[in-house]
């Protein structure tokens, strides 16, 4: 056994990316190599300006061959005008993609990464191999990896793949699903392990899959993005959205049918006069859905979209806000849905307003750490919304949440169970040999 326990890290995104799925991996990496562990990362993300946590020495960043970053964009784009009703249909060749390209529009990685780790490692040998997905594809590396090498991995679900995701089946043949479901279950063979992010998706991939599986949320970051790590606390500028007392926001990407803001611009409009003193901020991917939201509701003037923005700027806007937005899918089987921007906001300790189904991980943790309300009647909306207007012209400011919300939830404290699993994998496999 090496003096310091090794960990390949395989992530298709990774930072200094500012994509949410890079956050999960690179802070596993620096927590790891804070540790003491000898950590290396295998990439899809190309080298930037930006530091991505540990030695850039240590992160092989291998492109996809051909490079298809700007087709799949383009494809992801079609879909979600597709979805809020701007084009008549999908597009063609978003359509072949979901059903050609198995498990994902990413399997042009799989090659490259694969050879490309074995090529340049040297005689460096993990001792247990981690793996981040989406994409799926990258489940499809380690298990190639740990296979050559005859090391142990673990598969880490930030979303679930073919069970539990109502998102995924979205496009694809019953055959499609079908020869996914069995991929997934034929990699979990050989896999060691199994993280999700919630209980409820730990049980899912127990009961259906067999693995043993262990929950490890994202966590809070206390360090917000930016070059000097930000303050929580709110500008001391004038309103920056005109004569406006109330401002919410919501940073991230919104689905139609399912994070759907209809609720609070429909909640805007029952104010009547009073949707004046009101201002709801969109920022994160213009895809149409929050415009089509604001023009059916009619509120317009009382909302303001920035459209896709920095790490740094959308956390200017939750700074900046009254209140802080989360919409979710109103439906029980998003119950073990936990965005990673939930820990954004809980840093930002901004009252919440969760829009989506009563019951679940979020709303049961909004609730026990007084840290929110959960609504998702215009109605019941709309009376809240007075209570925060009436709250402001007396006091000048909401309340912020308690500093005891964000107990036992840090980054680090998710982390510690990370390097815990990691450690039990390893130590399984060096009992073995």
């Amino acid at each position: 056994m090496h003096p310091r326990p090794r960990v390949l890290i395989i992530a298709y995104v990774f930072p200094p990316s500012e994509s949410v799925g890079a956050r999960r991996p690179g802070e596993l990496a620096r927590f790891a190599a804070a540790q003491g562990w000898d950590v290396r990362v295998l990439t899809a993300t190309p080298s930037a300006a930006g530091s991505s946590g540990v030695p850039e020495g240590d992160v092989l960043r291998v492109a996809p061959v051909p490079d298809s970053t700007r087709v799949v964009s383009s494809v992801r784009r079609a879909e979600a005008q597709a979805r809020v009703g701007r084009r008549p249909a999908l597009t063609v060749l978003g359509t072949l993609g979901r059903e050609v390209l198995i498990p994902d529009a990413c399997v042009n990685w799989v090659v490259p990464a694969v050879r490309g780790f074995l090529r340049d490692r040297g005689d460096w040998r993990p001792d247990v191999v981690m793996v981040t997905g989406p994409p799926a594809s990258a489940y499809l590396v380690a298990a190639a990896i740990a296979r050559r090498l005859k090391v142990p991995w673990v598969a880490d679900y930030r979303d679930l793949w073919t069970v539990g995701n109502d998102y995924w089946p979205y496009g694809r043949t019953r055959v499609r699903r079908r020869l996914d479901h069995w991929m997934e279950r034929r990699l979990l063979r050989s896999a060691a392990a199994c993280v999700t992010i919630s209980e409820p998706q730990a049980e899912i991939m127990r009961s259906t899959f067999g693995i043993e599986t262990t929950v490890v949320m994202n966590g809070i970051d206390p360090r917000p993005p930016g070059p000097a790590g930000g303050s929580a606390e709110r500008p001391a500028t004038a309103e920056p959205y005109g004569s406006a007392p109330l401002t919410l926001a919501h940073t991230g990407r919104l689905n139609p049918g399912k994070r759907d803001p209809s609720p609070l611009l429909d909640a805007v409009a029952l104010l009547g006069p009073e949707a004046r003193r009101v201002h709801v901020v969109f920022a994160g991917e213009d895809n149409g859905v929050a415009q089509a939201a604001t023009e059916r509701a009619g509120v317009s003037d009382s909302v303001t979209n920035l459209g896709e923005v920095s790490a740094e700027k959308s956390w200017r806007v939750q700074a900046e806000a009254d209140v802080l937005v989360l919409v979710m899918w109103n439906d029980p089987r998003d119950a073990g849905t936990v965005p990673g921007k939930f820990f954004d906001y809980l840093r930002a300790r901004r009252p919440i307003l969760m829009i989506g189904h009563p019951t679940g991980i979020v709303a049961d943790i909004l609730r026990s750490r007084d840290a929110g309300v959960v609504l998702s009647d215009p109605a019941r909306i709309a009376e809240q919304l007075r209570i925060w207007l009436a709250e402001k012209d007396r006091n000048g400011r909401l309340a912020e949440i308690p500093p005891s919300a964000l107990d036992g939830l840090y980054r680090d404290d998710q982390l510690a169970r990370y390097l815990d699993l990691l450690s039990d994998v390893a130590g399984a496999r060096r009992a073995r040999t």
